[in-house]
């Protein structure tokens, strides 16, 4: 039986700009199970990054239900959601989130250090982590030095050593060529199948959709499936 491990109920999300509200998110709902890798399409502005941030307890909905891997984000503190982020959700924003003055080491070890792991298991996940994404040679240089595909590397290798149950990339190849942005599909296909983690990733380049298990248009706020029929409530 399918295992839902991103539940969003009837969730709404409005943002004040002057005198005016701007509604971003209307009454999105969806289903995404384990082990699933799920593409959010759309054009700039539809609230894609909106809906990664709701996810990842970055932001929280004027209405509606966020629930992951059971938690139900809405009823948690900030305490809370800071810790959901440290174990269960890792999300990778579009500039890569890593800190320039810190090693690739030291941005790996980051949340490591905010998790309060020890120093030796620290070390042991970072070169696992550092092993499995092929970065060894990377462990002393600065962000500044590596090209974009490594970066991407890097902040997956980052995502990844807290072993999160859903990863969520924010346009994750919007940076890339064609040929780094296809071996980075292919990574998360890894990702998926080595630890089984739920991946989220939204995009506005339709030919990455090919490399997903299931897409999911967004459009004005509206979440609609593949034949462009709103998810208007849960099935």
């Amino acid at each position: 039986m399918a295992d839902p491990v991103v539940v969003l109920r009837n969730v709404w999300k409005t943002y004040r700009e002057g005198q005016s509200i701007i509604t971003i998110l209307r009454n999105v709902s969806a289903i995404i199970y384990r082990k699933e890798i799920v593409g959010v399409h759309g054009p700039s502005g539809a609230g894609k990054t909106t809906l990664l941030k709701l996810i990842a307890g970055l932001d929280r909905p004027d209405r509606g239900e966020v629930i992951v891997d059971g938690y139900n984000l809405n009823m948690l503190d900030d305490l809370g959601l800071s810790l959901i982020r440290n174990t269960v959700v890792a999300y990778i924003p579009q500039d890569y989130g890593l800190i320039p003055e810190f090693t690739v080491w030291e941005n790996i070890e980051l949340p490591l250090l905010i998790a309060g792991i020890d120093r030796n298991e620290r070390e042991k996940k970072i070169y696992e982590v550092l092993e499995y994404m092929g970065l060894t040679a990377k462990i002393k240089a600065y962000p500044r030095k590596l090209s974009g595909g490594e970066k991407q590397r890097v902040a997956i290798a980052r995502a990844l050593v807290t072993t999160p149950t859903v990863l969520l990339a924010d346009e994750p190849t919007a940076n890339l060529d064609w040929e780094n942005a296809v071996r980075v599909a292919e990574l998360l296909h890894k990702v998926r199948d080595d630890f089984g983690t739920t991946v989220i990733l939204v995009t506005h380049d339709p030919r990455l959709l090919e490399y997903v298990d299931r897409s999911m248009n967004l459009i004005d706020g509206i979440l609609k499936d593949k034949e462009g029929m709103p998810y208007a409530k849960l099935h």
